[in-house]
């Protein structure tokens, strides 16, 4: 069942009865109450219902409390019924009846203009922090052809409503027509405004401009030019402000500590002469931790004379990306309490160290604790594990966590499930998940390109990219790697080395080591040594072991000892002390017969004291397989 304007629009038209029921407040209040536990449209029409017949819709009281109820749902459908009823209202408040009966004109609870006003600015500020914000644009169309008045409080909702700076300037200059220019709290909002979309002349124009202005006019622009890098402006503001508070402090510390100046964060941290609020002590930490100075960022936690959850995430998740995950964990365990972010940040840092085993059972302790559940980034950290440990079972419990809570694929969510399905050879699960997504991004088109790819369907990846073009969404440099992987795995030389070219050519993405290795590793594979060894050479940066290695291992199938030795120049540029190289030359030379060679490279082997570990040696794989991660940000 649908709520539809022509449907309410029946039900509150209706003609009022002669008799209406007289219920108490009371019995209005308990109406109220159930509305709290309303959800849908079909809970809330009888509610309604019940209401309309008490003749509520005239009493002030009831009506702003059902509207602010409504706007505040973020239920799209309730927020139409709201609107409905204020534009009901406004009708009662000018001809003293519903559209429609003029017999009834002497209503018995006349509803006052600034109680109309009011009930207008509940909806707008319903919709600016709704999923439809501009709706609240329209609103106030609504209002003005209502003849209703704006007030101060009408335009920072409508500010916020503003979905870009277009739409803020035009709100503006609704403030300028309506005499609010002046009023401080409706320019703040519009400071805010201009600064959130990085328009900081236009702030710096309104600021310098308007004659009534307080410390959170100062605040904001301070904070606007820091947000957007102009930290000698933050400055030049800051040191001219006749009173600062420690908002003031905390912005410009703040600014440096995330530039990496450090040494003048610290500098204000110090000369701070109000007390440092618990925001003030992050920033500091978060500075140094950015920097890579965890003794210091640690020094100052534990100076810290309160701590908040967002300190000791800070701490924990620098540790994490740092590496030092024991360190991390010590933190986590000692935490007075833990938000979904904590667990997260501890669970990526385990998956990021290569710790997945501790990743899942950390996660099945999350699970236990049952207070805290998972979100979108932990569930991907999750998935990449299971991915990279084949650990379907679990991964497929994830998948059915997240349709039995009922949560939304993601772009980010859709790739790592597609990710980790491919990744433990499921490749017709991944295959169903990717078309059944609402949306596809660049990422979930990776994922599905690379799963392909790695499982041998080189054919399908192809397809897919195809496809992916044909709907004009653009590829990254990870969308060829799985497609120059996907050419190798399928030895479709011409056509890797089309969609080589094609990356600068055709889409501005300048090949990386990875790319180039694909190809040599086509090449090498094909027989076409002397083409391969050109692109090495040919490469605008220096071949890697990976790629030295990808056509060292072809010149052993294909039996070139002269490009090997040629190669061997090569790696000991590289300085490398890869066990590997020596092992497939000694190999080469021993295929061609050459056994006293065979012998001096087993000889260099013992000489240099190079220890081969079997089954990590990544030259001696003869296999050029780049990881492909799905990450959240998209990248590799």
């Amino acid at each position: 069942m649908s709520l539809k304007p022509s449907h309410l629009n029946r039900t509150s038209h209706a003609h009022p009865p002669k008799q209406q029921i007289a219920w108490s407040p009371i019995q209005i209040q308990s109406q109220f109450q159930l509305l709290q536990a309303c959800k849908n449209v079909e809970q809330l029409n009888p509610i309604l219902a019940r209401l309309v017949v008490t003749g509520f819709t005239g009493r002030s009281f009831y009506v702003c409390k059902l509207v602010e109820f409504l706007s505040l749902s973020h239920n799209i459908a309730f927020l139409l019924y709201a609107r409905i009823l204020v534009e009901q209202q406004q009708q009662l408040q000018l001809h003293g009846c519903f559209p429609g009966k003029k017999e009834d004109r002497a209503h018995p609870y006349p509803i006052s203009s600034s109680t109309t006003t009011f009930l207008w600015n509940t909806v707008i500020r319903g919709y600016s922090r709704s999923q439809f914000p501009q709706q609240g644009i329209l609103t106030y169309t609504k209002m003005l052809w209502s003849s209703s008045k704006p007030d101060n409080y009408t335009f920072p909702f409508l500010v916020k409503a503003a979905s870009s700076v277009r739409e803020g300037t035009q709100v503006h200059g609704q403030i300028v027509n309506n005499g609010f220019e002046f009023n401080v709290f409706v320019v703040n909002t519009v400071l805010n405004m201009y600064a959130a979309f990085g328009e900081m002349e236009s702030a710096q124009r309104l600021f310098d401009t308007s004659p009534n202005l307080d410390i959170v006019s100062w605040n904001t622009l301070i904070d606007g030019y820091v947000k957007s890098g102009a930290l000698e402006f933050a400055r030049c503001l800051f040191d001219k402000m006749s009173e600062r508070n420690e908002v003031s402090w905390t912005a410009i510390i703040s600014g440096y500590a995330k530039s990496g100046n450090l040494d003048v964060a610290q500098s204000l941290f110090d000369r701070m002469p109000i007390c440092r609020n618990t925001v003030t002590w992050n920033s500091m930490i978060s500075g140094f931790a950015k920097c890579g100075l965890l003794s210091l960022a640690r020094k100052l936690f534990d100076e810290m004379p309160s701590r908040n959850i967002v300190s000791w995430n800070s701490m924990i998740s620098s540790y994490a990306q740092s590496g030092e995950v024991e360190l991390a964990r010590s933190l986590f365990d000692k935490m007075p309490e833990k938000d979904v972010f904590s667990w997260s940040c501890m669970i990526s840092g385990y998956a990021q160290n290569n710790r997945g085993r501790d990743a899942l059972e950390l996660f099945k302790d999350m699970q236990a604790q049952n207070h805290t559940r998972p979100n979108e980034v932990t569930l991907v950290s999750v998935l990449s594990v299971c991915g990279h440990l084949a650990a379907l079972d679990q991964g497929k419990w994830v998948h059915a966590y997240i349709e039995r809570n009922g949560m939304r694929l993601s772009d980010n969510l859709g790739a790592a499930l597609i990710d980790m399905y491919a990744k433990c050879g499921c490749v017709e699960t991944a295959v169903e998940i990717f078309w059944k997504l609402d949306y596809r991004n660049v990422s979930t088109w990776n994922a599905l390109i690379t799963g392909l790819a790695v499982n041998g369907a080189a054919q399908e990846a192809l397809e897919v990219f195809g496809e992916m073009q044909r709907l004009k969404t653009k590829p990254n440099s990870i969308t060829f790697l799985g497609v120059l992987m996907a050419c190798c795995h399928g030895g479709l030389v011409e056509e890797g080395c089309r969609h080589l070219r094609s990356m600068s050519k055709s889409y501005g993405i300048q090949p990386e080591m990875k790319h180039y290795g694909c190809v040599v590793d086509l090449l090498g594979r094909a027989g076409l040594l002397e083409e391969a060894e050109e692109m090495v050479r040919s490469m605008p940066m220096k071949p890697d072991v990976m790629v030295l290695g990808a056509l060292l291992g072809a010149c052993r199938i294909h039996g070139d000892v002269a490009i090997a030795e040629r190669l061997q120049r090569n790696f000991l540029e590289l300085n490398s002390g890869e066990a590997g190289c020596h092992v497939l030359l000694s190999n080469i030379y021993a295929a061609a017969g050459r056994w006293a060679d065979a012998l001096d490279m087993r000889s260099i082997l013992k000489t240099n004291l190079i220890k081969k570990n079997a089954g990590l040696s990544s030259v001696e794989s003869m296999e050029f397989e780049p990881q492909v991660d799905v990450s959240i940000d998209g990248s590799v």
